[in-house]
């Protein structure tokens, strides 16, 4: 069936600014007023309520929140993603647990599964995204996105991933700012979010022995060193030693979550980064080189031909 989209709804959506002004004030109100007729501490609801601007496409329901007073209790059939976009402070609770107080930064997104209770207030105003997704579309692209590794639905309380980022964003200029915004589109980017979750997943459900397994977490905090230390010197040993591995294990634990071994990954991040570079910049080749952690302008031109087959110079040439 053809995916359709709730003109009134997106139209109404792109009428409303992000940020009430004084004289809108009293609309914004009554609405929040409306909305919050599901109280936290109340009995959940069981289908999200359509306030703040919806869009529909297949198996999914947009719901673009504008910086207000928030709280609600729900239980729906559907997975739901909730993402801000400004750093947003949370009392929650969850499957009726003790009542917590959580942050989430712009971009960043929390993921409950099908039929788990969630109550949820905000302790100051801002503006968010939550997506209702059907199991069957949302599983199908865990499944696809896993490739026959294990995965499981699970609740992800603090998922964080730069893809996932770039596609909160453009997904909300959709919303907001483009005249032409189709369904097809909107689905191609809430997909694109469903991949970058499925990974997560996948990542989190390796089928390793215990002893050679690494978490999500650790595997994350992992990956943002070897970020941010390209330029550096980096050891494996040292990488395993910062996950609470041996050597051998974590080398096998990291392939397995990966598809790499360690050393091999370290080598394409460089790579990538020295992409960047040549591409983005006017920067020297010999200072590219020393800048992603290649010991000289010939081993990043060997690696960088090995690897891509072509040379650094014709691969920045190809951008001019």
């Amino acid at each position: 069936m053809k995916p359709v989209i709730g003109e009134a709804n997106v139209r109404d959506m792109k009428e409303e600014p992000s940020s009430p002004s004084a004289a809108e004030g009293e609309r914004f109100s009554l609405k929040a007023a409306d909305y919050r007729t599901i109280p936290f501490d109340g009995p959940p609801a069981t289908e999200l309520p359509e306030w703040g601007g919806v869009a529909h496409a297949e198996g999914l329901k947009f719901i673009l929140h504008p910086p207000l007073d928030f709280e609600i209790a729900y239980r729906i059939p559907d997975y739901l993603i909730f993402t801000p976009y400004a750093r947003a402070v949370v009392d929650i609770s969850v499957k009726d647990g003790p009542i917590r107080r959580q942050a989430w930064p712009a971009g960043s997104a929390f993921i409950v599964p099908p039929d788990t209770c969630v109550r949820a207030r905000m302790a100051e105003p801002v503006e968010f995204l939550c997506i209702a997704v059907d199991p069957t579309r949302a599983e199908t692209v865990f499944a696809r996105v896993a490739r026959d590794r294990p995965w499981a639905p699970q609740l992800i309380e603090d998922f964080g991933d730069p893809g996932f980022a770039m596609l909160q964003q453009e997904l909300r200029r959709s919303l907001l700012g483009d005249p032409l915004v189709e369904p097809v589109y909107l689905e191609t980017l809430a997909d694109g979010m469903l991949a970058r979750i499925g990974c997560y997943l996948a990542g989190a459900a390796i089928g390793t022995p215990a002893k050679e397994a690494i978490s999500p977490g650790v595997l994350r905090r992992i990956v943002q060193h070897i970020e941010a230390n390209l330029g550096e010197k980096l050891v494996v040993e040292e990488l395993a030693e910062a996950a609470g591995l041996s050597r051998s294990h974590f080398t096998r634990a990291f392939q397995s979550a990966t598809g790499e071994p360690p050393q091999d990954f370290i080598i394409g991040r460089r790579l990538s980064r020295a992409r960047e570079l040549l591409a983005d910049t006017e920067r020297e080749i010999a200072e590219i080189a020393v800048a992603t952690g290649f010991s000289s302008q010939a081993h990043l031109s060997s690696t960088f031909k090995k690897r891509l087959g072509v040379t650094p110079a014709r691969y920045r040439n190809a951008f001019r």
